[in-house]
């Protein structure tokens, strides 16, 4: 006898055996065995129903999920406290990281309008500083492009400094930058 593509084998009972499922007595040949255990013909055939059904592997019992324990409840409030507080230092640090995200702020600040020899100028004055921060000035300084000048050096007891030699020309009162102040200072008019 086969069932399902597997070779069932001939049980004999020294009694008369029962249902597994409804605990009738069996009358007869037995149909179908479950793990092994007899089942009545109602029973098989109502077992064949269900199988036949979309939904056959599950059964309401299997659908309704049990209540947590305690112990469930507890370990999974940790759980989800932990990774709380792994998503808000992350996003904590998203935030740190967001300022290294948005793009360089420009070096001159407001609206001040420069023409292409001060420009030369400032860029002279942005070598300067770097060579002034590395220890590390040229012995004859450079020339002012505008007034052929050399760049004024003053030396202080807490700053040194190195400055445009006729800042007038450029339409400026002070242009120069110092190992304090490495951002070239452009001053025009009578601001301090």
């Amino acid at each position: 006898m086969s069932q399902g593509g597997k070779k069932i084998e001939r049980v004999i009972y020294e009694e008369k055996p029962h249902c597994m499922k409804c605990g009738a007595e069996i009358v007869g040949v037995i149909p179908r065995l479950w793990d092994s255990k007899p089942m009545c013909r109602e029973c098989t055939f109502e077992l064949e129903l269900q199988a036949a059904k979309p939904d056959s592997g599950r059964s309401r019992v299997e659908d309704e999920k049990e209540p947590l324990t305690p112990e469930e409840k507890r370990r999974r409030a940790i759980i989800f406290g932990v990774l709380t507080v792994v998503f808000l230092a992350l996003g904590l640090r998203g935030l740190a990281i967001a300022p290294l995200l948005k793009p360089a702020r420009p070096l001159r600040h407001g609206t001040f309008e420069t023409d292409a020899t001060t420009d030369r100028c400032i860029n002279e004055l942005w070598k300067l500083s770097r060579q002034l921060q590395d220890g590390k000035l040229p012995s004859p300084l450079p020339l002012c492009p505008l007034s052929r000048k050399a760049y004024l050096l003053i030396e202080g007891e807490n700053d040194t400094q190195i400055s445009c030699p006729n800042p007038e020309e450029h339409g400026l009162t002070r242009l120069g930058v110092s190992r304090k102040r490495p951002i070239p200072l452009a001053l025009a008019g009578n601001q301090p």
